[in-house]
């Protein structure tokens, strides 16, 4: 009895010394998360500026096709909608004209009797600087940073080291078994 009661302890140390080591080991799986489920609509950049890109998405649930109506100067370069699951994915980009003012825009789908609607902010266009020049360097080449020695244990730490120490535990807890059998008494009546 005293046999079985010291390896399960020494099997049991050994299990919680390995316990970090595998903890890490892997990662969990990451589930996908579901398509939405009803008509959804919005745009992203929610700003942009004058000549950049914006792109319409959602979802239509419908068995019928969708429209989208864009802001004025507001023009469609891409449309990547694809139809899935008794609705259609909405993903159609659009750049926005130059000539368009700055403000709030108004998108608006018209997915069967649903209009959802999404605002875009068109913002002014940042005013470059002139690119400054930096006085040339008396040296072509400039070392930068410390040398490079290479990496190490240090630097990289692995599931070795989780490993060894694991073991290494696991061995203490097979000596304190061994410790414990030998301390039995001699005579059993």
């Amino acid at each position: 009895m005293r046999i079985r009661h010291a390896f399960f302890v020494g099997l049991t140390a050994a299990a919680l010394a390995l316990l970090p080591a595998t903890a890490f080991a892997t990662e969990a799986p990451v589930e996908a998360p579901e398509k939405p489920k009803g008509t959804k609509f919005w745009v992203s950049p929610k700003s942009v500026e004058a000549g950049g890109t914006v792109t319409a998405q959602g979802r239509c649930v419908t068995p019928h096709g969708f429209s989208i109506i864009p802001p004025e100067g507001f023009k469609q370069v891409a449309d990547k909608s694809a139809k899935r699951d008794g609705g259609t994915d909405v993903k159609v980009t659009y750049k926005v004209q130059p000539s368009v003012k700055p403000g709030d825009h108004l998108f608006v789908m018209l997915c069967d009797t649903r209009e959802p609607s999404a605002t875009v902010k068109v913002v002014p266009a940042a005013k470059k600087e002139p690119v400054k020049k930096e006085p040339t360097k008396q040296v072509s080449k400039v070392p930068a940073g410390a040398p490079q020695t290479g990496g190490g244990p240090v630097d990289e730490p692995s599931s070795a080291g989780w490993l060894i120490a694991g073991l290494a535990g696991a061995g203490v807890a097979g000596a304190g078994g061994a410790v414990l059998l030998r301390r039995r008494p001699a005579s059993r009546s």
